[in-house]
């Protein structure tokens, strides 16, 4: 597809910052960094200072996207060069409206970015945690003008009570309300089954699944790079205006809440993606002492295409753990991107 039209959109936060901790505690009630199973404690919003390596590898790895949108609540790092012609700072009172304002919930900065001022309808939506490691192309996101997504019609497996457990039965519910979910499916049955993107393993499995269960409840999309249709989340808007409003109202993470995997799954259900198998797309792990060795060698090496590091609340020591992976970018990022002073 035209790659001029594929833009790029980046969502940070410094979670150190005095001035956001101030904002923060006016609205946040006793407790509530450890509720709903730490969906919002402050490891949530904690920067490991790796954010010049994500602006490098975005330029170096992916040189032709359109435009890349910041998105973050005013905040920006000093080394910022905010006059690049590709960028465009994105503050939350942008796009997000007033009365949900202000938010420290990803979800609702998520789930509304399709009001951002001209942003392209063919979009990857990263967080600050998610790099690009090898030189990609537009068809890795998306393919003939679908976004490219896991395609797994398992039963999902159980994540035990949590906030992710809660969001993944949200969205399917509404999914459910919304559309006739196995009608929409076998209409295109062979996009789940099509051997070439997804093995024949892979394949098999979900032919046998669908026939069995006739049932399909989305699981997580996985916490990596996101290619999405600005048009989705507009749809959904208009069909389920009640549900994501109710959604936004809220400034912090609940277990009444769905997320941007709905968008995902919606255009899954009806037909508006390519398949690919989840394993093709990259590591999800977290930054921590136990994964470090591992992760500094990932790095250097190149061997997946895009690696999460995820901050889990298990790194004892949040500063060695960043400087290691640090060093690692720097092995092969060491020159400064044109987005830097």
């Amino acid at each position: 597809m035209d790659n001029e039209s594929i833009d790029f959109v980046l969502t940070w936060v410094d979670g150190s910052d005095p001035a956001w901790l101030a904002e923060r505690s006016k609205y946040e009630q006793p407790g509530s960094g450890m509720a709903s199973g730490g969906a919002n404690a402050t490891c949530r919003y904690r920067d490991f200072g790796l954010l010049r390596y994500w602006f490098r590898a975005a330029e170096q790895f992916a040189p032709w996207f359109h435009r890349l949108y910041f998105v973050t609540c005013g905040q920006k790092p000093d080394w910022l060069k905010e006059s690049h012609p590709k960028l465009r700072l994105v503050h939350h009172t942008d796009y997000i409206p007033a009365a949900h304002l202000p938010t420290f919930h990803s979800n609702t900065i998520e789930l509304n970015l399709h009001r951002i001022p001209e942003l392209s309808e063919h979009f990857v939506m990263f967080n600050d945690d998610v790099f690009l490691l090898r030189p990609t192309s537009p068809d890795f996101f998306f393919r003939n003008g679908c976004p490219r997504l896991p395609c797994d019609l398992g039963i999902p497996r159980w994540f035990g009570y949590s906030n992710i457990s809660r969001v993944v039965l949200n969205n399917s519910g509404v999914l459910r309300r919304s559309l006739d979910v196995e009608r929409l499916i076998w209409k295109h049955i062979w996009k789940f089954v099509d051997i070439r993107s997804l093995g024949l393993a892979r394949a098999m499995k979900n032919l046998v699944s669908f026939a069995v269960n006739r049932i399909w409840i989305p699981s997580t999309f996985g916490h990596m790079t996101m290619p999405h249709l600005k048009s989705t989340l507009e749809e959904l808007w208009r069909v389920q205006p009640d549900i994501l409003e109710r959604v936004s109202r809220s400034r912090f993470r609940t277990d009444e809440c769905i997320n941007h995997w709905l968008a995902c799954a919606w255009n899954m259900v009806t037909g508006k993606f390519y398949p690919i198998h989840e394993q093709s797309l990259g590591e999800f792990t977290a930054l921590n002492e136990k994964n470090l060795a591992r992760v500094c060698e990932m790095i250097r090496r190149q061997s997946k295409p895009v690696i999460c590091l995820n901050d889990d609340g298990s790194t004892q020591d949040v500063e060695a753990c960043s400087q290691e992976a640090a060093h690692a970018f720097e092995a092969i990022l060491p020159q400064k991107s044109s987005f830097e002073k």
